[in-house]
């Protein structure tokens, strides 16, 4: 049986992520599949440490990890893609924004014969700020890394062992996970997902945060293109 290794990157998420590791592991239950779930806490303030540390001892198919300092939650996911060891990887926020229940709408249209397969969810009421910078980024991607125009890109996808081993070759300074996808293929897909207003908490990106996002985008995969060697 084909196993799938699910990596989800923590930050601040103590009162989430244990609702969200039950709702992985009973959804992989229901379908018979075999299962890696990667936790990977970057650095976080609140207690988020401990109910992974827990979640971790109550079931092996749990793996716990800790970074050291923040890193980001691009480099935290990297880091778990590095942890992985399943046939497919998947990469979920620890928000509930997005519904782990639609892991199999990404697996069975990545077994189409995509390398990558994204989750996009229709939603009102984006922030204009977010909705400014997440049109940026996908100009830029259209531009410099020759993203199909037709494709979304978005942190809930799935990719398969090729393109995740390509992503921990990766050596470019600055870590965006579709950045690198990019560079390996455009044998991309897209599949509608479920959305839910997150129940706790609030986005960590402000105007500031995203001028920063792309400006490092623009650098490390549109300018320095000698960095990354994959």
């Amino acid at each position: 049986m084909e196993k799938i290794s699910v990596v989800i990157p923590v930050y601040n998420s103590q009162h989430s992520i244990k609702k969200l590791v039950n709702r992985v592991i009973k959804v992989f239950e229901k379908h018979n599949q075999s299962l890696e779930l990667i936790l990977v806490d970057d650095c976080s303030k609140d207690n988020s440490r401990k109910v992974l540390a827990s979640l971790a001892c109550l079931d092996q198919r749990v793996q716990a990890f800790f970074l050291k300092k923040n890193m980001g939650q691009q480099a935290a996911l990297k880091y778990g893609i590095c942890q992985s060891g399943g046939d497919y990887v998947v990469t979920l926020d620890d928000d509930l924004e997005q519904q782990p229940e639609d892991i199999f709408l990404l697996i069975d249209e990545i077994k189409r014969g995509y390398d990558v397969v994204y989750g996009i969810a229709k939603r009102d009421g984006y922030a204009a700020h977010r909705q400014f910078g997440s049109n940026l980024v996908d100009l830029f991607f259209t531009v410099f890394l020759k993203k199909p125009p037709k494709i979304k890109v978005s942190s809930f996808r799935i990719m398969s062992r090729a393109v995740a081993d390509r992503i921990i070759e990766d050596t470019t300074s600055f870590v965006y996970l579709s950045a690198i996808i990019l560079r390996v293929t455009q044998n991309i897909g897209n599949v509608t997902v479920a959305y839910q207003k997150r129940p706790y908490g609030k986005s960590n990106y402000n105007l500031k945060k995203l001028s920063l996002l792309y400006l490092n985008l623009l650098y490390y995969y549109g300018i320095k293109k000698d960095d990354g060697k994959i």
